[in-house]
């Protein structure tokens, strides 16, 4: 890291060389990178947002966790569910068996109106209004719904005998 915060710092000078020997409407997409480079350089050096007082690490957007590979998540789904009409994914069949149970272990908890929700949510990518439109719900529903859901499936992961994070 410290070899790539060198090699801006560097491209930086650079720059900033070029900045004092340009033309006036040259100076300005030069002043331009300078503003990045320096950007990078903060952000890099400190690991926040150049501006912000908070580590990066503990912002809202970063601290929620994937419960599952989301790859993993479309393959079991693929793989183990019945055909539905929205879907026009093949069937597939690869992955083992132990990440199988560890999947099925976690989803157990679910209703089965939460389950369909998750699915279409987390296995086949759908958006909140699409699987809204196809179940006839509002949008708000499906959040509080998947939200739901992801409460209870951390809740089992850490409950299970079945370690999720291998």
């Amino acid at each position: 890291m410290n070899d790539l915060v060198q090699e801006y710092k560097n491209s930086l000078k650079l720059v900033r060389k070029m900045y004092n020997n340009a033309v006036e409407e040259d100076k300005k997409i030069i002043a331009g990178m300078i503003s990045d480079l320096e950007f990078s350089i903060e952000w890099l050096t400190t690991g926040r947002h150049p501006g912000h007082k908070r580590g990066i690490e503990r912002r809202a957007a970063y601290q929620r966790e994937k419960l599952f590979d989301p790859l993993l998540m479309q393959k079991y789904f693929r793989s183990s569910e019945p055909v539905y009409e929205w879907d026009d994914h093949e069937k597939q069949d690869v992955i083992t068996s132990w990440d199988r149970e560890r999947i099925e272990d976690a989803l157990s908890v679910l209703t089965k109106r939460e389950r369909e929700v998750y699915l279409m949510s987390r296995g086949y990518c759908l958006t909140y209004s699409e699987i809204a439109n196809y179940l006839c719900i509002s949008s708000s529903s499906v959040q509080t719904m998947i939200e739901r859901a992801e409460r209870k499936i951390k809740k089992r992961i850490k409950e299970s005998l079945f370690c999720m994070c291998g």
